[in-house]
């Protein structure tokens, strides 16, 4: 009975790897399945790489995996800023705000002060209760980005009553 509910779920990845020209028996044409957040199936290559799986288990908010695969990114690439911004990021969301804190170090010496550096800081503060120090980051990075939708919703968050 239980090969009744794999069977569609075999022809849907064999459809899809067809679909995405992905060929050959060898592991780099596997296919890694993720279910994510709305219960939907995603097919990731396996071979893909670490930057753009820690992406998809971020936005699933499976922040562990993501932590996983983010750092997996950096060890690859060091001066990749994207990479120790996910990083830090996901561990805020993991509240290992001592290694997002070193994380964040890193993209400052990287970029600079950027609005997206600023609004992440403002999130890292907002976490862990310092609402003045989130409040002066999500404002520099208004100032910034003027009408960035991230930073306008985070400033609203911070200024709802359940904050």
């Amino acid at each position: 009975m239980s090969y009744y509910f794999v069977w569609p779920a075999l022809v849907l990845a064999t459809a899809l790897s067809a679909c995405t020209g992905i060929r050959g028996s060898g592991s780099d044409a596997a296919l890694v399945g993720a279910e994510d957040r709305r219960g939907l199936f995603t097919l990731v290559p396996k071979s893909e790489k670490p930057l753009a799986r820690a992406k998809l288990h971020f936005k699933n908010e499976d922040f562990g995996l993501a932590e996983k695969f983010f750092r997996r990114s950096v060890e690859e690439n060091p001066n990749l800023t994207e990479g120790w911004m996910g990083l830090a990021a996901s561990y805020d969301r993991l509240r290992r705000f001592d290694l997002a804190a070193r994380a964040y170090k890193v993209v400052l010496k990287q970029t600079g002060y950027t609005a997206a550096l600023h609004n992440n800081l403002g999130y890292h503060y907002y976490l862990q209760g310092n609402m003045a120090k989130a409040r002066k980051h999500f404002n520099s990075a208004l100032a910034k980005d003027p009408g960035n939708p991230y930073v306008l919703n985070n400033l609203e968050m911070l200024e709802s009553p359940s904050a």
